[in-house]
């Protein structure tokens, strides 16, 4: 079967599996999971019993995460996003379903950072630590770590998201899992090599969700 339509089949089994949690009208917004990624994303929070979440780059998705958590019962997370529309509209859709207890989005633009590759960008290093810092003392250790952001589709920015794993490993828990997104595309086999090398990772890339899942971190 062509892979185009596997991957569509997929998502269109991931779309009716997330149902329950489409309970009001989300627009696409750029760079957003893909149906079958976001499943997976669930999966793994729900049977990993996953409680404390960061996420690089939010977007509809990450409204959905917050209802799954809300209706578990337990867990919070925190996302953090270079766009301001985007974080916006985020924030602005969690107030509105009463979700500001379960899910925070920090608006932190992209500013030069001492872990990016060359003269690349990554979130404000000041607000990034202050924001992780404070939700750690609060909720503890990050025990998910979603990697879909910031922005890394062109030649100049592909390796964009590097420095996830070098600022906010020391505030992973042991056994953590971290999943990064677009995990097909050039930039991201070559942070996900990185990452392999300095952190001793084993990445499972599904060519179905274009996901890359380490799990057992330590």
């Amino acid at each position: 079967m062509d892979e185009s339509l596997t991957r569509e089949l997929a998502d269109l089994g991931a779309l009716l599996r997330l149902a329950p949690l489409h309970t009001d009208y989300l627009p696409n917004t750029a760079q957003e999971l893909r149906p079958s990624a976001l499943a997976e994303v669930a999966d793994e929070v729900l049977l990993g019993s996953r409680s404390v979440l960061v996420e690089c780059g939010c977007g509809s998705s990450s409204v959905v995460l917050a209802r799954l958590l809300a209706r578990r019962g337990f867990g919070h997370l925190l996302s953090v996003e270079h766009d301001e529309r985007t974080a916006a509209f985020v924030g602005s859709q969690l107030r509105r379903e009463g979700l500001g207890h379960v899910a925070r989005v920090v608006h932190a633009p992209l500013a030069p950072h001492p872990a990016a590759i060359g003269d690349l960008r990554w979130y404000s290093p000041q607000l990034v630590h202050d924001e992780v810092t404070a939700f750690v003392e609060r909720r503890g250790l990050v025990d998910l770590l979603l990697v879909d952001g910031p922005t890394s589709t062109e030649p100049a920015t592909e390796l964009a998201r590097y420095p996830a794993l070098p600022v906010l490993g020391g505030a992973l828990a042991p056994g953590a899992v971290v999943l990064v997104d677009d995990a097909d595309q050039r930039g991201q086999r070559a942070v996900l090599a990185r990452w392999r090398e300095e952190y001793a990772l084993t990445f499972r890339v599904s060519a179905r969700t274009r996901l890359a899942v380490a799990r057992g971190v330590s």
